[in-house]
């Protein structure tokens, strides 16, 4: 692309990290960010290019509408409102923690009476997470909002706030959802419940501060303040009710539970959009599609899975799934990774004249789903690949 740097705008970036992520307020960000892992730090780097950038601490296993209420709470500062209407209906705690604002003067009116907006990007499940979350700002919840008394109503569920955003990026992101928990369905609810009992005893103890798995709005783990002096135990009678409530991440990353949950989704005419997908696999002589060398070597048995899985066209949920989703990047189909079919897209072919409202699917790239957080990547190549996005769209013009 053309390497001029014009900064139309320099507004501030949130980046939402994936399934299993940590975020500012864990220490593990201070020594190995989850946007640069031990390669290149993103948040240094856009730094040093005079750019604002936060990645919210959300809970790496809950579903989209949890994550998207956490993340909401630390832009904009404020107790963590999961609504109150989601929290009865899924038998949860309707409050969280309390933050103080990352973008304190975010959808206010500058000096020349523009709104001030965020960017927004986000890694694996952070992309559904991002797309809910800039659909919840624009459309709000109608159940939230007729459930729940108007001084009681958190901002995020009334929608409305449009010339809020003005970019949004996915990538490697599970925008379709993912065929590894078919082709895993019948381990999943055991691992599933098993790991979420062991998060419970690890958001009980003082390691949580390195990572923690917020998930005390089901009883699963502490708040951070009463962590000090507990012993790690297993807490599986919460860990089933977390599992079987649909309220869960796992839920949100089936493809048919994925599709009917964005089926109304579309873009906005104020707001530009891009998709990022990769691939590190490739077809072998049975049509299976295999891991190649240079893929992260702890990836390569769920490469190997998600490469064999071919679908199963008499069961209506897996029915989208056929060959064509064996192609992934370790974890995530590349099919699922690339611009949302479902709303306005094009293919992205270089230099073009960008327009908001249509997302840009850029080329399918020779990548891990963990090299968009540096795992594998030179210093180099990955700094590069993120001064780009934000040199591209921070030359793009705002549209108020």
């Amino acid at each position: 692309m053309n390497s001029e740097f014009k900064r139309l705008n320099n507004y501030p970036w949130v980046a939402f990290h994936g399934f299993a992520g940590f975020g500012d307020n864990e220490r593990s960000m201070k020594y190995c960010p989850y946007f640069g892992s031990f390669s290149t730090s993103i948040p240094k780097l856009f730094e040093r290019c005079g750019t604002e950038i936060h990645t919210p601490s959300m809970s790496g296993f809950t579903s989209m509408w949890d994550r998207a209420c956490e993340a909401y709470a630390q832009i904009v500062g404020g107790r963590v409102d999961y609504g109150k209407v989601h929290s009865e209906k899924y038998g949860h705690a309707r409050y969280g923690r309390t933050y103080e604002a990352m973008v304190p003067d975010w959808g206010q009116l500058d000096e020349e009476g523009k709104i001030k907006k965020i960017n927004v990007i986000g890694h694996s499940f952070g992309g559904p997470t991002v797309r809910f979350f800039v659909n919840m700002m624009m459309e709000g919840s109608k159940e939230e909002i007729e459930g729940t008394d108007p001084d009681d109503l958190s901002e995020f569920f009334k929608g409305g706030h449009k010339g809020w955003i003005h970019s949004c990026t996915t990538l490697a992101s599970a925008n379709d959802g993912i065929s590894f928990l078919y082709a895993i369905e019948k381990p999943a609810p055991y691992i599933a419940q098993a790991l979420v009992a062991f998060l419970a005893g690890l958001g009980s103890i003082p390691f949580a501060e390195w990572y923690d798995p917020q998930m005390e709005q089901w009883g699963l783990g502490l708040p951070p303040e009463e962590r000090k002096y507990r012993k790690f135990h297993l807490d599986f009678k919460n860990a089933k009710r977390y599992y079987y409530s649909d309220d869960c991440c796992l839920k949100d990353l089936y493809v048919h539970t994925q599709r009917e949950r964005t089926k109304d989704w579309k873009t906005y005419d104020d707001i530009y959009y891009f998709a990022y997908s990769a691939c590190r696999t490739a077809p072998d002589a049975n049509g299976n599609w295999r891991p190649d060398k240079k893929l992260v070597f702890f990836m390569k048995p769920t490469a190997i899975i998600v490469g064999k899985y071919p679908g199963n066209p008499e069961d209506k949920d897996h029915a989208a799934i056929d060959e064509s989703w064996k192609q992934n990047d370790g974890l995530v189909n590349t099919h699922s990774s690339r611009a949302p079919e479902r709303e306005r897209w094009e293919p992205w072919h270089g230099e073009q004249d960008i327009k908001p409202g249509i997302w840009y699917d850029m080329p399918t790239e020779e990548k891990d789903h963990m090299s968009y957080c540096g795992v594998g990547e030179s210093k180099a190549d990955y700094a590069v690949f993120f001064y780009d996005i934000l040199r591209r769209i921070d030359n793009l013009p705002s549209m108020d």
